[in-house]
């Protein structure tokens, strides 16, 4: 008797077949290659975003450090090496040992990834703000702030600069910008929207 029964629960007690489960796995590898460069480009997008942050930040310390060391500081870009330099007051002359060396590549995001400028098909217009993009020279550029912490020119006037970047596989989708203000040396940050086809803070 006990015997019947325990054949009957076995009965019961049903599994996946062999086509269920190669249906699971067939619609699993569909999702999969769907959703896989979705996310990889979501990624890609978190990590570039992130340099935009890392070179606003390197701008304002050292913004802060002009005006707290009453020295003037320079943040030097580099292109060829993709890295940022900052130096005066504390940090040294240029190429000293005590320079603040940045890289502004990594974390998933490759040297020859990131590209200085504006991407193709877009207009090199005048941010919001009225400051455009500065060009390189020799693959470098200067932005010093001086000891009140604005920035000028050779002839003592306050001068705006600002620095543009894109993603060489995304170039539209993650180009953004970082301005400094003359006058008072504020740093704004901008990324490009395809849907107004213009730079917004």
């Amino acid at each position: 008797m006990t015997f019947i029964n325990d054949s009957k629960k076995l009965k019961k007690q049903k599994g996946f077949s062999l086509p269920e489960l190669l249906i699971v796995v067939f619609i699993v590898s569909i999702v999969s290659v769907i959703a896989l460069p979705q996310i990889s480009a979501a990624r890609r997008a978190f990590r570039f975003s992130g340099l935009q942050r890392q070179i606003s930040a390197v701008l304002t310390d050292a913004r802060q450090q002009a005006m707290s060391q009453r020295k003037a500081i320079t943040v030097r870009y580099k292109n060829s090496e993709k890295e940022v330099i900052v130096y005066g007051g504390i940090f040294g002359t240029l190429n000293d040992s005590k320079n603040k060396v940045e890289q502004i590549y990594g974390s998933g995001i490759a040297k020859d990834e990131i590209v200085y400028g504006r991407p193709a098909g877009v207009a090199n217009a005048t941010l919001d703000d009225g400051t455009t993009q500065t060009d390189l020279k020799a693959e470098i550029m200067e932005i010093t702030f001086q000891p009140d912490g604005s920035v000028l020119d050779a002839a003592g006037n306050p001068e705006n600069r600002a620095m543009f970047f894109y993603h060489k596989k995304n170039s539209k989708g993650m180009a953004f910008a970082v301005s400094v203000l003359g006058a008072g040396g504020r740093v704004k940050i901008w990324r490009y929207s395809q849907g107004v086809n213009k730079y917004v803070e």
